[in-house]
Order: C-alpha cells, then structure tokens, then sequence
C-alpha cells in the first residue's frame, strides 16, 4: 500500500523580514608587520627595531606577551625562507587590543620608518551572540508586520504560521561599509600615517515566514 500525498489546499503568504544593528568592536585583532630599514646609509636590523616596538607597546600599557608571530611556527618558517636572499627584512605579529587601548594613540606611537603596516583583521565583541538574537528576533516580527499590512490592504486576514526560514548570510558583514584598503595603516618614509576609522561592527539578517492566510 501507498500512503497518498494530499497536497496543501491552504491560501498563505511568503514575506521576507529584514533587520540590522551597528555597534562599536571592544576589541580588535592586528596584524603589524615590522620592517629593516636604512638609516645614516646603515641598515637597521629587526633586532633592533623589535626593541623599539616593544617599547612603543609598553608606552600604550599593552603587554608584549600578549604578541604573537603570525601563524607561529609555519610562518616563522615562511619568515625565514622569504627573506633569505633578500636585503631588506620582515616580520609579522598579530596582536589584540581592548577597548581600553587608545588605537589613534597606538598607531601614533607606531608611526615610524620601521613599520611596514598595521592591517585590522577582526573586530569583536562580548555581546555579538546577544546582538544576533536580538536582530534576528526583530527580522522575523518584521516579517510579520509586512504579511500584515500587505492583506490588509486587500481585506485579508493573517493566520497562523506555516513555516519560518533563516536566509543564509551572503557574508559576514563584520566590516561595514568598508574594503581592506580601509582597514589598513601603512606608513612610508617621510609620509606622514593617515588612520582609517575603525568602522563599527554591523550584522543583518533576513528571515523569511510563510503565514496562513485566514
């Protein structure tokens, strides 16, 4: 025996309900490339330079412990292969920062000759699940405020909810309004750094509900 399929007969409506929040990162993830440079025809060395920068961190109150080689040991490896026949070298840290760290301040002090490039790769914050849920929630009763309106304007009424559906996020959209040229500070001999806002962490999500249609 087949069990027969009876199809849904129902009258309903599919509407999509959208929804979003802004808000500031406390906390940020760095990446700052270190670089030799030539000073007086003499070529100043990383040795060098890591104690300036450790300097320039301890003026900020940040812990130099907190440092980290990019992808510790595979990149040191990639560190040392790269640069083995070249004249000039790098070297690479990731670092996170609080709110409580003045950033402006920090790319001031790290303005010099032996900076390569400060690159913002991540910002955070504590309440992100939080934020999620709250605009998710937001989408969904968006969602039912349009299904509304929509059959109102047509002498309907709303009936219950047949389905809801989460529309997957295109990207992540941590990064609003901005490319990866923004979130970098680079500095050059004699050019003088131009720092980018920080821009705020944005999500947005969409939620599409099919209603009965009463």
């Amino acid at each position: 025996m087949f069990a027969q399929l009876v199809p849904d007969t129902r009258k309903y409506i599919e509407v999509t309900g959208s929804a979003e929040k802004t808000f500031p990162p406390d906390e940020l993830e760095l990446e700052i490339i270190l670089t030799e440079y030539t000073k007086d025809g003499a070529v100043v060395k990383l040795e060098t330079v890591e104690k300036e920068f450790y300097a320039a961190l301890k003026k900020n109150n940040i812990d130099v412990q907190d440092l980290k080689l990019n992808s510790l040991e595979s990149n040191y490896w990639w560190y040392s292969w790269s640069n083995r026949n070249k004249s000039v070298k790098t070297k690479s840290f990731r670092l996170s920062i609080s709110s409580a760290t003045n950033f402006l301040k920090l790319t001031e002090d790290l303005n010099k000759k032996w900076v390569e490039s400060i690159n913002i790769t991540d910002r955070k914050n504590k309440n992100l699940q939080e934020y999620r849920k709250e605009v998710k929630i937001a989408a969904i009763k968006a969602a039912k405020e349009k299904a509304t309106y929509l059959l109102e304007s047509i002498n309907e009424q709303l009936g219950g909810v047949i389905s809801v559906e989460e529309i997957p996020e295109v990207s992540t959209a941590l990064f609003s309004g901005s490319n990866a040229l923004s979130n970098t500070v680079s500095f050059g001999a004699g050019n003088n750094a131009e720092v980018e806002n920080v821009t705020a962490i944005k999500i947005r999500y969409e939620i599409k509900v099919k209603f009965e249609i009463k």
